[in-house]
């Protein structure tokens, strides 16, 4: 029975750890700024991150170096990870955030296939994100 209530005690510790470290979107939106810029082995930039990253409410992601802006989302469901996992296994582990280049709002998008995977870390004013092939890009945030 005591092994019932401690395994039961520590499903609830960990569910409740797990949601408390789901990435807040509301603390991504902003305009970001590139501190330390990812790079491949080679040494070349990567051509993913931008100097400067705003994300808005609406869920757009807007950086000079993308064409237009992109759609984005965060804390994917189980499917959406497992999908963009299978595609990016370098970034198992981290918060995942999803981008797409369609832009309408009204658009059904199916996030499982979506073509740009970022592992995210947001710490404060930091932001972490990695793509996989490149190190980290580091940004702080402006506003």
């Amino acid at each position: 029975m005591n092994r019932i209530a401690i395994f039961l005690a520590m499903a609830i510790l960990l569910s409740a750890a797990s949601a408390a470290l789901a990435l807040d979107s509301s603390a991504l939106v902003g305009t970001w700024q590139l501190t330390e810029r990812a790079q491949d082995k080679d040494g070349k930039p990567c051509p993913f991150v931008g100097k400067q990253i705003v994300f808005t409410t609406d869920g757009k992601m807007i950086s000079p170096n993308m064409p237009v802006p992109f759609r984005y989302k965060v804390n994917p469901s189980k499917e959406e990870t497992e999908a963009a996992i299978a595609k990016n296994p370098e970034l198992n582990g981290m918060e995942l955030l999803l981008a797409t280049m369609v832009n309408s709002p009204n658009s059904q998008i199916d996030w499982t296939k979506a073509p740009i995977v970022y592992g995210v870390q947001l710490k404060g004013k930091q932001l972490i994100m990695k793509v996989s092939g490149y190190t980290l890009s580091r940004y702080k945030k402006s506003n």
